[in-house]
């Protein structure tokens, strides 16, 4: 019985699981839009969600000048880089994180990724998402 054993385990061991989960994050940190399986993209969000928070929780702070933050302000930050670092292994898609999406998404409480069923995927039929970030800028459609 699996009685309070939270998540999937996707048939994988627990570090194969976390490196998933990390690359995952980062990718859409970085590319804010990922295609992957309905149930990847479900639980994608378990994970996304709280690394997304950690920057909004200091995105007033990060807006402010550094030479003009306080020893308090400056911990509370380096506090929440390290525990969105848990997640977030990747130093381009940290910085990302707190440098663009912890300000964008400062007056936003949750709720930060959306996810579109796409379709099936052609060799194997298997149900098919995308997860992005919501108020994201639009890229500019390429000219014809």
């Amino acid at each position: 019985m699996r009685h309070q054993k939270s998540g999937r385990t996707f048939g994988r061991k627990a570090d194969h699981r976390k490196a998933l989960w990390s690359n995952m994050v980062s990718s859409l940190i970085q590319a804010e839009r990922i295609q992957t399986t309905d149930i990847k993209a479900k639980e994608l969000r378990r994970f996304a969600e709280p690394a997304i928070a950690w920057a909004v929780s200091v995105g007033p702070l990060l807006s402010k000048d550094q030479e003009k933050r306080t020893d308090e302000e400056k911990t509370r930050i380096v506090h929440a880089m390290r525990m969105a670092q848990r997640i977030v292994k990747n130093r381009e898609a940290l910085n990302k994180l707190f440098g663009e999406l912890g300000p964008r998404y400062a007056s936003r409480h949750g709720g930060y990724l959306r996810i579109i069923k796409k379709g099936f995927r052609h060799g194997d039929a298997a149900p098919v998402s995308i997860v992005e970030l919501v108020d994201r800028p639009e890229a500019e459609a390429p000219a014809k």
